[in-house]
């Protein structure tokens, strides 16, 4: 019996003889290599099909969804099975203490994968950027908004004026008022969230230099970026939660947080942590 295809290929099939050239090449890629799709950012895509990334967005529009994440998530629920959008790599019948062991294992995966693509260079100018930031502001929606309060917390502890925004409202209002001097870490693991690229560009053209924490590969938070911070983990799109990805941006987070430490020592601010600890003292028992 042949395989039966989906709501998605079918609607994106009927479409073909409608579309523009560059149209079509998208959607021919995305017929012939739907797993791969999902995997990747609307500017990977993009590239992959050597086209813009308009036109990816053009035919979004075409098949009646707002934009390409629509789309993806769309296309997951057609090809992807209901456990893999808990975990990839579970299956039915796991036991608990499988089920434990295969997500630590890919969290440890995620992390490793990390290590051998952070970029050394990048790195060390993000430090040497926030170590001298006038202001360091944070974006980062939906799951990534967490990590963003974590950095947030750690640059305060450092003495570096940090605040984390988590409201798309207010992250456009805090990028209408920055000047030059600000940093802008912007915090996505897809790199393609709409309303972080917005506030960030919003945020670079008023004179604020932009660090990007995404995961590897293009997309359109990365190539806006001044300086680029990525992580890597085998995890997609469609999860319910992003779990391995948020892990890796955490201990890049902590790398870079130690590498600022470091960097104080022997400084005027060297005195900030010990004196934020004594001034908590008191709250504990």
């Amino acid at each position: 019996m042949p395989e039966q295809q989906s709501a998605m290929t079918i609607k994106l099939t009927m479409l073909l003889p409608e579309l523009s050239n560059t149209e079509r090449k998208v959607a021919d890629y995305i017929l012939g290599q739907p797993q791969e799709v999902i995997h990747l950012s609307i500017t990977g895509l993009a590239a992959n099909c050597g086209v813009s990334d308009a036109t990816v967005v053009r035919l979004c529009k075409r098949m009646g969804m707002h934009g390409y994440q629509e789309l993806k998530v769309n296309l997951a629920q057609d090809i992807v099975s209901p456990l893999e959008r808990i975990h990839e790599a579970i299956s039915e019948n796991d036991t608990c203490a499988q089920v434990v062991e295969k997500v630590f294992q890919t969290t440890v995966q995620a992390l490793q994968y990390t290590s051998r693509i952070v970029n050394p260079q990048q790195l060390e100018k993000a430090v040497n950027a926030l170590d001298s930031a006038r202001r360091v502001i944070i974006y980062g929606l939906g799951n990534s908004a967490a990590v963003t309060k974590d950095l947030q917390h750690k640059l305060l502890r450092l003495g570096i004026d940090a605040a984390a925004y988590d409201d798309n409202h207010l992250q456009r209002i805090v990028a209408a008022h920055v000047e030059t001097g600000c940093v802008c870490v912007c915090i996505s693991h897809s790199g393609s969230s709409m309303d972080v690229v917005d506030a960030a560009q919003m945020a670079k053209d008023n004179g604020a230099l932009i660090i990007s924490l995404t995961g590897v590969g293009k997309s359109p938070l990365s190539e806006l970026a001044d300086i680029r911070l990525d992580t890597a983990s085998r995890e997609t799109q469609y999860h319910i939660l992003a779990l391995s990805s948020r892990i890796a941006q955490y201990t890049l987070i902590d790398a870079l947080y130690t590498c600022l430490a470091l960097k104080r020592r022997g400084t005027e601010h060297e005195g900030a942590e010990q004196c934020i600890e004594k001034a908590l003292e008191k709250l504990k028992y």
